[in-house]
C-alpha cells in the first residue's frame, strides 16, 4: 500500500469535520449527517457531458463505504477498488467517553499499515492528530487552536520533523459556518485563500480558491450542486470548475446510499 493511501485514511475524520468545534460529540454529527445513520455507501463517478440537459456517470473514481454504531460513533471506513475489493480499511476505537483515540489502517490483508491517534485537552476539545506508519515511526501531525467561541481558528500541519509545512486560518459568518480558509506555506507566506458560499442546508455551493502561490495568482472557481433525501442528507453532489470564459463544466458526481437504523 502507498503512503498516499494511508494518508488519506489517515485525514478522513479530520476533513470532515473542517469548521466544526471538534469536541467529543457522535462522530455521525461531526460527519454533517441528520438522523440515526448506520451506513453510508459513496461512489465518485467522473462526469460525462452528453451534450443534452443531463450528465452520464463515467469511470468510478473512489468508492468509500463507512459504518456507525447506534450511538453515533464511526467504526470503520473502508477504500475500494472499482470493482469492490477492499484496498485499505480504517478501524476507529474510542474510550468510555465516547472519544476517538485510535485509527488502525489495515490493507486488504487486515495487516496494520498505519495509525492515527487522536489527542484531546481536559475538555475533550481535539487539540492534536499524528500518524504512524507501520513500523511505528510519527510521518505527520496535525495541530488545532480554537476561538473564543470554541470554532476552529487555525490548524498547522507538521512534517516527520516537526516543521510546519502547511497553515491554514479560518474565519466564519455569523451562522457559523466557514466564510473563508487562508493558507499559509511552509515559509510562512500566503499561498491561497478560499471562500465558500452554502444552500440553505449548510453545503457549499461556491468555492473560490485564490491562488498565490505562483508569480501571476490564479482564481479558480468551483460549484456544487447536491440532491437531499427526506433527513436532509445528500445523497447525490455533482462538481462543476468554471472556465476561462465562465462556463460551468462538469467533473465528478457522487451518489451516496444511507442506510438508516
Amino acid at each position: 500500500m502507498s503512503k498516499k493511501l494511508v494518508a488519506m485514511a489517515a485525514v478522513a475524520l479530520l476533513f470532515s469535520t473542517l469548521g466544526m468545534a471538534q469536541k467529543a460529540a457522535p462522530e455521525v454529527k461531526l460527519d454533517g449527517f441528520r438522523g440515526s445513520v448506520q451506513t453510508v455507501t459513496s461512489v465518485m463517478y467522473e462526469a460525462v457531458d452528453n451534450g443534452g440537459q443531463t450528465l452520464n456517470r463515467g469511470d468510478i473514481l473512489e468508492r468509500i463505504e463507512t459504518v456507525y454504531l447506534k450511538n453515533g460513533l464511526r467504526k470503520s471506513m473502508t477504500y475500494l477498488s472499482p470493482e469492490e475489493d477492499v484496498l485499505f480499511r480504517s478501524r476507529y476505537k474510542h474510550d468510555g467517553f465516547g472519544v476517538t483515540t485510535l485509527e488502525h489502517v489495515v490493507d486488504n490483508h487486515d495487516e496494520i499499515v498505519g495509525r492515527t491517534y487522536y489527542v484531546y485537552d481536559p475538555n475533550f476539545f481535539l487539540t492534536e492528530i499524528y500518524t504512524e506508519d507501520a513500523e511505528r515511526q510519527i510521518e505527520s501531525r496535525t495541530l488545532v487552536k480554537y476561538d473564543s467561541r470554541e470554532r476552529v481558528a487555525q490548524r498547522s500541519y507538521t512534517d516527520a520533523n516537526g516543521n510546519i509545512f502547511r497553515r491554514e486560518v479560518y474565519t466564519y459568518t455569523p451562522e457559523g459556518t466557514i466564510l473563508k480558509t487562508v493558507v499559509f506555506d511552509r515559509s510562512g507566506n500566503k499561498a491561497k485563500e478560499i471562500r465558500y458560499e452554502y444552500d440553505q442546508n449548510g453545503q457549499p455551493v461556491t468555492q473560490t480558491v485564490y491562488d498565490y502561490s505562483e508569480p501571476e495568482p490564479e482564481i479558480f472557481i468551483t460549484l456544487f450542486r447536491y440532491k437531499y433525501d427526506s433527513h436532509r442528507n445528500w445523497i447525490q453532489k455533482t462538481e462543476y470548475q468554471m472556465t476561462d470564459d465562465n462556463q460551468p463544466v462538469a467533473q465528478t458526481i457522487i451518489e451516496r446510499t444511507i442506510k438508516y437504523f
